[in-house]
């Protein structure tokens, strides 16, 4: 992976194409998702990270940005983060390719966003975050230890709600963090928090948790805050 990766934030239907094209390749036919695009791309804007080095693989990684919260109200209660009155950005179907995750690209990826945002006048980021499978059994260790080590604040905190949302509570060892995904671990180390609960959305194959990072207490690294 080269170290010069080349991000835009675009709506322009080339791009954007391409970019749906990783995001099939990632949510569908590997991850077993019914379909990926949805009304809520349209409205969006699109990050788009590229390997110069490797031109031949097209994207290699992803980011939709939209105002408001929407989609992400679909499965969790944000009234709390509705109710402070504070400006909110939500991302959405970030991926990765395979040979780019839980490094360098998911820190730019992050770092164009917590841009746009900036741009925008937000204060807050908020979206949701997968675990693979729609069965959260194989995944209440790292659910739980997440509730633990990383719950957000009661007075933004969203809770999962509808007919896919479940209760997460109890002990789990630390090491259960190591099963957490990349992406939600490079949101963590930013300075993001979890709601409460998560949503098992069958259709996309997936165990949603809420993230929420207020940008007054974002972390990254000296390099990519500029």
């Amino acid at each position: 992976m080269s170290s010069q990766l080349s991000l835009v934030t675009t709506r322009d239907p080339d791009a954007v194409a391409d970019a749906l094209a990783l995001r099939r390749a990632v949510f569908v036919d590997a991850g077993g998702a019914v379909s990926d695009a949805d009304a809520f791309d349209d409205g969006a804007e699109h990050l788009i990270l590229r390997d110069p080095a490797r031109p031949e693989i097209g994207v290699v990684g992803t980011l939709r940005i939209g105002t408001g919260c929407a989609y992400t109200a679909r499965e969790f209660d944000l009234s709390r983060l509705v109710a402070s009155g504070r400006a909110m950005v939500e991302i959405g179907r970030t991926c990765l390719h395979p040979d780019y995750r839980g490094g360098l690209a998911g820190l730019t990826l992050l770092q164009g966003a917590l841009d746009a945002a900036t741009a925008r006048g937000a204060e807050l980021l908020v979206g949701t975050a997968s675990f693979p499978g729609s069965d959260p059994t194989a995944h209440l260790d790292a659910l739980r230890r997440l509730a633990i080590d990383a719950l957000a604040p009661e007075a933004i905190r969203p809770t999962a709600h509808g007919p896919g949302a479940i209760t997460i509570s109890g002990a789990a060892p630390r090491a259960a963090m190591r099963t957490v995904p990349p992406l939600i671990k490079t949101y963590l180390r930013a300075g993001a928090q979890v709601g409460s609960g998560a949503y098992c959305d069958a259709a996309f194959g997936t165990t949603d948790i809420c993230m929420v990072l207020d940008l007054a207490d974002l972390r990254l690294p000296r390099g990519l805050r500029g």
